[in-house]
């Protein structure tokens, strides 16, 4: 009878495992599709830095930190680049009389979301959920390094980043 009782008990364990490892393995299969890809990205001399070229589609989290060296409030708007449009395209949008502040100019553009007024040395975050397509970063904020807040929009001077989402 012992070697009775011993293979139910191997049996009954092995079982116990089977049931384990299919649960352990059901869970990681849905974390995959359900994940969120962070990118860590920073405004730096008014450049968006750390956020690459081209990323898969789905949602991603973007942790947006202001690295400036001195106060200033800057953005991180995410919208779709037009059809046909350029990075330097999108700088030359800015510049036109009335585009203070975004605005009209801003409105222009499709936008999937953003991080707003993020101070310096403050990091904020947000998810986003992107088809494949072109994309760019942007900051309407307006200001310099002397402290002024009526300066320039900060697209206008390149704080612009254009990445693609591919499937």
């Amino acid at each position: 009878m012992g070697n009775r009782a011993a293979s139910r008990r191997r049996a009954a364990g092995a079982v116990a495992l089977a049931a384990v490892l299919m649960l352990v393995g059901s869970a990681c299969s849905k974390g995959r599709g359900g994940s969120v890809t962070s990118y860590g990205v920073f405004a730096q001399k008014f450049r968006y830095n750390g956020m690459p070229a081209s990323i898969k589609t789905g949602n991603i989290q973007i942790n947006f930190s202001n690295r400036e060296s001195f106060s200033i409030v800057h953005e991180m708007i995410v919208a779709q680049v037009p059809s046909g449009k350029t990075a330097q395209d999108l700088i030359e949008s800015a510049k036109v009389a009335g585009c203070e502040g975004g605005g009209d100019c801003e409105s222009q553009y499709l936008h999937f979301g953003e991080v707003d007024d993020v101070s310096t040395g403050a990091t904020i975050s947000g998810v986003f959920d992107l088809p494949p397509g072109q994309y760019f970063l942007a900051c309407w904020q307006q200001g310099t390094p002397e402290g002024t807040d009526n300066g320039p929009t900060h697209l206008s001077i390149g704080m612009v980043h254009v990445f693609t989402v591919t499937p």
